[in-house]
């Protein structure tokens, strides 16, 4: 009955996408037009989207019904350009975006039906079939997706209640932590933005001078000239974001990726950034300033590659050919948007290579992680580069956990421990962490697998493999534990007797980058003792236990009564017409109650399964 579920909506899938298919036009640029009407629609609803939407919730569901279609639209329509230095100049309107936006949402649909089969066949959604009416509920253990998703909302909302918390930290900043890492007491630094002293709060008044409009005769866009305190604010901005952007991309600055680097990468990456979120920052002031100006046409811009090139590497400070080097890595060609066309996950680049001298500019972009995009592309070009990414992560993560234990009560051993049975190795523990103060010693696996995707398949395989590995992991540990007692390890890990260091207890832990709760997905990971966290909640509740007595076995516990905690969510009923049928979708849509105010709904913005 699944499987005869699932074809049916993946036929239903099919003969939508003919459908919508057959309303494109033929023509190479009436293709092209078409999907810079798109990028169009996309810069506008996708930056708009927090005002736009507010508690609607049908103004949500569209928005990711666009998304979902937004990869299928580009594979379609982008077309190269074959005049050098040209680009079509043609007004854009509400009824010419509004035809493109509806495209994506129809492309979105199919999109939808292809994940829906997939989940049905996986036990992740229950449907039932009643004539041309299709009535879906998610499974009940798939709440559990929920909990991951939100774990860095609840860090950053621990983080800004820090200062009147009770766990027992002095605030320090990262600058005195760095210069004086032996300071008694218990402090916790939160990294500083860079460059703050450029950042200006009255950036909208350094703004207004500058911005004019600029009738084109084909619609009213948006000129501007420069100041260079207006490139430092947002330059300063690009670079705290671009700088987080880049760690949860998992692109390390050391890692190469042909002939450039992630840190390569990351300071052209942000350079464009900060172009991007200055320019919609003028065409947002300009609105309030000339009524005749159009935002959705302002912004969306095109210009010439080689002149962005050689401002991109002034601001950079990367030579030219390195430049239009990443460049090649950041700028989707028309050849490359084709492989957008089976890769479910929306994906946004910094930029669009017209194929002509020319490169579009989505600021769209800016509301997804352009890094994960960037890496996507580049993986595309080189199959290498996910080996070449993945080498440096678990020293990465390592040195990041090892932050969160600083100070003297802490060792915190550098490289793998390998636990060994006779001659061969058992298992290798990534991380090791030893409280001086208690015996107990933290034993860690690290995991940094790229959950970047919504790919059901991809999730599903991704769950089995993780939960597979992690309860081998916990197996062998404990086997070794039990045959060899816990003093073992005093000799693995060379303590010393003469300073009374010694193992009296051994806690287990397992984190993951982004996920975790595998029972999200089918998939149970049996592993008593283990806690486990994905990277920002493992934060979060470092930061909330504070320097307890038994910091590591607090941690410990609440980690593991935090796991099986699913969140509540309240369900966001629509009906979605595809074709002749009607997917009823009760709770396919929900809002998530924000842990940190129990009983109030609505802490979260709406999310799709």
């Amino acid at each position: 009955m699944v499987d005869s579920i699932a074809q049916v909506l993946r036929g239903l899938a099919d003969n939508h996408l003919a459908a919508v298919r057959s309303l494109l036009p033929r023509d190479r640029m009436g293709r092209f037009i078409l999907f810079i009407e798109a990028v169009r629609a996309m810069d506008y609803w996708g930056t708009h989207a927090p005002a736009l939407i507010g508690d609607s919730d049908k103004v949500a569901q569209s928005l990711d019904l666009m998304y979902w279609g937004w990869n299928k639209a580009v594979a379609e329509l982008f077309e190269p350009l074959d005049q050098p230095g040209a680009f079509p100049l043609m007004e854009s309107t509400q009824e010419s975006r509004g035809y493109a936006a509806a495209l994506m949402q129809e492309f979105g649909k199919v999109s939808l039906l292809r994940r829906l089969a997939d989940m049905s066949e996986r036990g992740l959604v229950e449907i039932a079939p009643n004539g041309d009416e299709y009535f879906i509920r998610m499974a009940k253990d798939a709440r559990a997706q929920f909990a991951d998703s939100t774990e860095m909302d609840r860090l950053k909302a621990a983080e800004a209640g820090l200062q009147s918390s009770s766990a027992g930290w002095t605030i320090a900043s990262m600058q005195d932590a760095l210069r004086s890492p032996g300071m008694p007491g218990n402090y916790m630094a939160l990294a500083d933005p860079p460059v703050t002293q450029w950042l200006r709060p009255d950036i909208e008044e350094f703004i207004k001078p500058l911005v004019k409009p600029w009738d084109t005769g084909r619609g009213v866009m948006v000129s501007y000239d420069a100041r260079i305190e207006v490139d430092e604010h947002y330059m300063a901005e690009a670079l705290a974001l671009a700088s987080l952007w880049r760690e949860d991309a998992g692109i390390h600055a050391k890692a190469m990726l042909g002939s450039i680097s992630g840190a390569d990468i990351a300071a052209v990456g942000a350079a464009l950034i900060s172009l991007h979120s200055k320019h919609f920052g003028c065409v947002s002031v300009a609105k309030k300033l000339f009524g005749e100006v159009s935002v959705a046409q302002s912004l969306t811009i095109w210009g010439p590659r080689n002149v962005l090139e050689e401002s991109i590497s002034t601001m950079s400070g990367r030579p030219e050919p390195l430049v239009h080097s990443v460049f090649n890595a950041l700028a989707m060609t028309s050849e490359q948007s084709k492989k957008l066309a089976d890769h479910s996950t929306p994906l946004i680049p910094l930029l669009f290579d017209l194929g002509n001298g020319f490169v579009l500019r989505p600021v769209s972009c800016l509301t997804r992680n352009p890094f994960t995009a960037a890496r996507t592309q580049h993986q595309w070009l080189d199959a290498r580069a996910e080996h070449a990414l993945a080498a440096d992560r678990e020293d990465w993560m390592r040195e990041h956990l090892y932050a969160m234990f600083g100070g003297r009560r802490y060792i915190c051993f550098p490289g793998n421990l390998r636990l060994r049975r006779g001659n061969a190795v058992l298992t290798d523990v990534d991380a090791t962490v030893f409280d001086r103060l208690t015996g107990d010693v933290g034993l860690f696996q690290l995991k940094w697998q790229d959950y970047s995707t919504n790919d059901v398949r991809q999730l599903r395989s991704k769950a089995a493999n993780l939960s597979a590995e992690l309860i081998d992991w916990s197996c062998k540990v404990r086997s070794w534990i039990e045959e060899n007692g816990v003093s073992a390890l005093d000799k693995s890990l060379r303590l010393s007797q003469k300073r009374r260091e010694a193992v009296r207890s051994i806690q287990l832990f397992a984190i993951s980058r982004s996920s975790i709760r595998t029972q999200g997905y089918g998939i149970e990971t049996g592993a008593p003792g283990l806690a486990m966290a994905v990277w920002p909640q493992f934060a979060r509740v470092r930061m909330e236990i504070g320097p307890s007595e038994r910091s590591l076995r607090d941690i410990h516990a609440r980690l593991l009564e935090e796991h099986a905690r699913v969140p509540n969510v309240h369900p966001i009923p629509v009906s979605i017409r595809v074709g002749g049928s009607t997917l009823n979708m009760h709770d396919f849509w929900n809002r998530i109650e924000d842990g940190a105010t129990p009983g109030e709904a609505g802490g979260f913005p709406a999310r799709a399964l």
